[in-house]
C-alpha cells in the first residue's frame, strides 16, 4: 500500500512544498509498520481458528446434545430405505450386502462431511440456499435458485410419499382401515411433532432410536433361538447388484438431517464430525443385522415390501407386533427429519413462518401419496434416483465454497479434490442402479 493511495486529493507531489517531504517520509514509516503487525496478527488469527476450530455462530431455533444430533443421522437413515434392503438383498447374496455395507459407509461418511462443510460455509442453510450462494451468480441467480428448488422440493416430496404410503400399509394391517384413511392418520400422528418445531424432533428422535436398538435386539436373538437358514445366496446379476448398491447407499445416507445437526450443534466442527462418525456405523450396523437377520429367519421368498413384518410372522404373533413397531418408528424417524428438511428450504426460500412452511411442505406430500404412485418401492427407489443426481451438484458446489473458504473446518483431506471426484463416480454408479429394472 503506497501512501499516495490514501489521501484524498492526488495532486502532482512536484508542486508540494519542501517541508512537507519530512512529514511524507514519517507517515510512510509507519504505513509500512501498521502493515506490517496488521499481516502478523490476521495469520495468527487464522491459524489460531483452523487448529482450534473456533465454531461459526449459526442461527438456529434449537440446540442438540450430541446424542441427539447422531440420533437425528440415525433415526433419518434406518427408515425408508433400511425396510426396502432385504428385499433388493434377496436378488443378491447376504455377502454382496455385507460389502456393500462397508463401501456405502464410507462413501456416506466423505459425503456427509461435505455436505456439513457446505452447510457450515453458508450459516447452516439447506442445500437449495447454499447452490444459491455458491453456484449461480449475475441476472439469472434467482430463477436457477426457484428451479433447484422445485426439483429439490419434489424430491424430497417423493420420498415423504412414499414414506406415508409406508406408514399407513401398517395401519392397513393393524387395524384393517381404507388405505386412503391410513395415509391421512398417519400423515396427522407423525406430523405433529414437526409442526411443534426441531427440538421435539430431536428428543422424538432419539428416544425412537433407543426403542429400534432395543427391538433389533430382541428379534435377532429370536431369530436366533429358532432354526434359521444358511447365508442367503442367488445368481449374480449386475442389474441386481447395482440397484442393492443405490439403496444401501440411500438406506445409510441422512443429508437433510446433517444439516439439522450442523444447525444443532451450533456449528461445532469436532461434535458435527463426531456425530457422522458415530451415526453412520450405527445405521451400517443396523442395516446388516435386519437384513441378516431377514435372510436367515424367514421362510420362503419375501413376497411383502415391509420384510420385516414378514420376519415377524416366522418368528411367533408377538414378534409380528415387534416387527409392525420397528416397522412403523423407523418410517416415523424419516419422516420427522425430511419434512423438517423441507419446511427449512421452503422457510428459506419464500420467508414464511416455520410451521405455514411445514403445511406448504407436507400438504402435496399427502396428496400425491393418496393420488400418485401406491408402490412403496417404486417411490422409494425414484426418491434414492433423484438426490444422488443432485449430489452430483452438491461436489461441485462445495469445490467452490471449499475454495473461497480457504481453509476446511470439517472436512480436512477428504474434501479435496480427488475425493470429490470419488463422490461424482459413487453418485453416477447409484443414480444407474436406481434406475434400471431388477433382474
Amino acid at each position: 500500500m503506497h501512501i499516495c493511495q490514501n489521501f484524498r486529493h492526488r495532486d502532482r507531489i512536484g508542486t508540494w512544498r519542501t517541508e512537507n517531504l519530512i512529514f511524507i517520509i514519517y507517515i510512510l514509516y509507519i504505513e509500512n509498520n501498521i502493515d506490517m503487525m496488521y499481516n502478523a496478527v490476521t495469520i495468527k488469527s487464522e491459524y489460531k481458528n483452523i487448529v482450534t476450530e473456533v465454531p461459526m455462530k449459526i442461527s438456529s431455533e434449537a440446540r442438540f446434545t450430541t446424542f441427539e444430533a447422531v440420533s437425528m443421522i440415525v433415526g433419518n437413515s434406518i427408515g425408508t430405505g433400511i425396510i426396502a434392503v432385504p428385499y433388493l438383498a434377496t436378488k443378491n447374496s447376504m455377502i454382496d450386502v455385507v460389502w456393500m455395507v462397508v463401501i456405502a459407509y464410507c462413501i456416506n461418511v466423505i459425503l456427509h462431511l461435505i455436505i456439513a462443510e457446505l452447510s457450515y460455509n453458508n450459516g447452516g442453510v439447506q442445500l437449495v440456499k447454499s447452490f444459491e450462494g455458491e453456484l449461480f451468480h449475475g441476472k439469472m441467480k434467482k430463477v436457477f435458485s426457484w428451479i433447484i428448488f422445485a426439483v429439490y422440493g419434489i424430491a424430497i416430496m417423493i420420498g415423504i410419499s412414499g414414506n406415508i404410503n409406508g406408514g399407513a400399509q401398517i395401519f392397513v394391517n393393524w387395524f384393517g382401515i381404507p388405505f386412503a384413511a391410513a395415509q391421512v392418520i398417519y400423515y396427522v400422528i407423525a406430523g405433529i411433532v414437526v409442526f411443534i418445531g426441531m427440538k421435539a424432533v430431536g428428543i422424538a428422535q432419539k428416544y425412537a432410536v433407543i426403542l429400534l436398538m432395543g427391538i433389533v435386539a430382541v428379534m435377532t436373538v429370536a431369530t436366533f433361538m429358532r432354526p434359521v437358514n444358511s447365508f442367503y445366496t442367488a445368481d449374480f446379476h449386475w442389474n441386481n447388484l447395482l440397484a442393492l448398491y443405490s439403496m444401501v447407499v440411500f438406506a445409510t445416507s441422512a443429508n437433510q438431517a446433517v444439516i439439522q445437526v450442523v444447525k444443532g450443534l451450533d456449528g461445532d466442527a469436532k461434535k458435527i464430525r463426531k456425530s457422522i462418525f458415530i451415526g453412520f456405523a450405527l445405521s451400517s450396523v443396523f442395516v446388516l443385522v435386519v437384513t441378516m437377520s431377514v435372510l436367515m429367519g424367514t421362510k420362503g421368498t419375501l413376497d411383502k415390501e415391509l420384510a420385516y413384518m414378514q420376519l415377524g410372522e416366522s418368528i411367533g404373533s408377538w414378534a409380528m407386533i415387534l416387527a409392525g413397531i420397528f416397522s412403523l418408528f423407523a418410517l416415523l424417524t424419516t419422516f420427522w427429519s425430511n419434512t423438517l428438511a423441507l419446511r427449512d428450504v421452503v422457510h428459506e426460500q419464500t420467508g414464511i413462518g416455520n410451521r405455514v412452511s411445514w403445511l406448504a411442505a407436507t400438504v402435496p406430500c399427502i396428496l400425491f401419496a393418496i393420488f400418485g404412485v401406491n408402490s412403496f418401492i417404486i417411490l422409494t427407489r425414484i426418491m434414492s434416483g433423484v438426490v444422488v443426481l443432485v449430489s452430483i451438484m452438491l461436489v461441485l458446489t462445495y469445490g467452490k465454497s471449499r475454495k473461497k473458504a480457504g481453509s476446511s473446518h470439517i472436512c480436512g483431506v477428504v474434501g479435496t479434490v480427488p475425493f470429490q471426484v470419488l463422490m461424482v463416480v459413487s453418485t453416477v454408479i447409484s443414480a444407474i442402479g436406481a434406475l434400471i429394472p431388477l433382474s
